[in-house]
């Protein structure tokens, strides 16, 4: 008999879903996501929906079977338990050819029917890429394929995406996922750093995110969990996944470093360089000017008189045509700087150092800054991928040295727009690996933490 605990009860009960278009079921495994999103709720929304066809996908329709179809407490199950009518035809039937579910309503004009398909198989998409939906299902959204999802997006009115934790440079997270946000009687309970990859995008209305644990499994036992937890060795990506939760790579992190003490925030900060007073401004830059596809971006550290590094807060702009020349990004670049060094009472222009990489790029860049604003800018001489981020390795684990400021994701253009609520470098910082094959740090994705190296040279 299934058993729902109160979080789930919470869930299961909000079946108004006007003005609601997505629902995001993530979390630990065996929290009961696919057996209560899917099992109870998708049916109910499907059973009162004003239109009549809808879909369940998974990776394949054997797996849509086995494990959301016909297992206890699966959908067929569930159906029996709650005292509803649900019908599965595997090979179609009638005029449907399909395999669909029909859940059965008080007369035949009630019945709804549900299209069961597996996204695995590209060739098929277009089986169910021809209609309209009404309510959407789909299993373990992280392994669909990124182009089933966004014209599956075009076709839905309500859609309910059930996903474990993956890649967070996965663009199904940037485009889809973190673009929703938890109930705020439900913050609390979010893992810092899922709450803080949730939040890199901006938040769209209509989209809720819901994160579950095992806890909220009521059918599991304290032992079960236990032994659950204990079958993972916690020093794996496997037990971050899926017994905290989280999104990660299979690969270590290259920067463990920032931890959650020493990211302090704006006031923070601004307590300490009122204490400690300003000793040198350090600027790193690292440009890029491909049209949505590089960025700029710039870092900018204070050293206190007292020797402390204050990370403020960075700037990464991906370019668009039409502004992606050397005069227009300095300017970008002096507008932020100015804000923030405003901020910061840092407007004494000898103590600042300013600093970029020797590519040809930027090395225009460079020359363009210091040709068209008021500061200076030189290129950094030698480069060397482990040297450097073994330097900054160090100077981010020394205790009680370097502090990183999170006071948002800012617009580069407009300083005072906040866009995302954490700072770009953090997301890099957390997300960087190392690649397995070179036993460096993975290529990409990197952008503020060059523009960091570069600065720190001066440290």
């Amino acid at each position: 008999m299934i058993v729902l605990s109160d979080t789930f009860k919470d869930f299961v009960s909000r079946l108004d879903i006007e003005g609601v278009d997505t629902e995001v079921l993530e979390g630990q495994t065996a929290a009961g996501k696919t057996t209560i999103g899917i099992g109870l709720k998708f049916i109910l929304l499907c059973s009162i929906h004003p239109m009549k066809l809808h879909l369940l996908c998974g990776n394949t329709l054997g797996k849509l079977e086995t494990s959301i179809i016909k297992k206890e407490n699966g959908i067929e199950d569930i159906a029996k338990q709650f005292h509803y009518r649900v019908e599965y035809y595997p090979n179609g039937r009638g005029g449907i050819r399909m395999s669909h579910l029909v859940v059965y309503g008080r007369t035949e004009a009630d019945n709804k029917i549900i299209l069961c398909a597996g996204y695995g198989d590209r060739t098929k998409w277009k089986d169910i890429l021809g209609n309209q939906y009404g309510v959407v299902a789909v299993d373990e959204a992280n392994i669909a394929d990124i182009d089933f999802l966004r014209e599956l997006a075009m076709r839905k009115k309500y859609w309910m995406l059930t996903l474990n934790p993956d890649n967070p440079d996965l663009p199904l997270y940037r485009e889809f996922i973190n673009k929703s946000r938890p109930l705020e009687q439900y913050k609390e309970r979010y893992p810092e750093e899922l709450y803080r990859q949730l939040c890199s995008v901006p938040q769209e209305e209509g989209k809720i995110h819901w994160y579950f644990t095992m806890d909220d499994n009521a059918a599991m036992t304290e032992e079960e969990k236990e032994k659950k937890r204990k079958s993972i060795d916690p020093s794996t990506s496997q037990y971050k996944s899926k017994i905290l939760g989280i999104r990660g790579k299979s690969e270590g992190q290259v920067y463990p470093e920032l931890t959650a003490k020493k990211i302090i925030t704006l006031e923070e900060s601004l307590e300490i360089i009122k204490r400690e007073g300003v000793y040198r401004v350090f600027v790193g830059i690292d440009s890029g000017i491909a049209p949505d596809k590089d960025a700029t971006a710039v870092t900018t550290t204070i050293r206190t008189a007292y020797g402390k590094l204050i990370q403020i807060p960075s700037f990464e702009k991906v370019p668009k045509l039409g502004e992606n020349t050397n005069s227009i990004v300095a300017g970008f670049i002096e507008c932020w700087l100015d804000y923030w060094l405003t901020i910061y009472g840092c407007l004494d222009l000898g103590i600042i150092t300013m600093t970029g990489d020797s590519a040809a790029l930027t090395q225009d860049l460079l020359y363009e800054i210091t040709l068209t604003t008021k500061y200076d800018a030189f290129k950094v001489e030698s480069k060397d991928i482990m040297r450097d981020t073994q330097r900054i390795k160090s100077i981010m684990g020394t205790e009680g040295l370097w502090f990183m400021v999170n006071d948002g994701y800012h617009n580069p253009i407009e300083p005072k727009e906040v866009i995302g609520d954490y700072d770009p470098l953090i997301m890099e910082l957390q997300n960087k690996i190392w690649d397995s094959r070179t036993g460096k740090p993975e290529d990409g994705n990197d952008h503020c933490i060059d523009a960091f190296k570069y600065e720190s040279f001066y440290f």
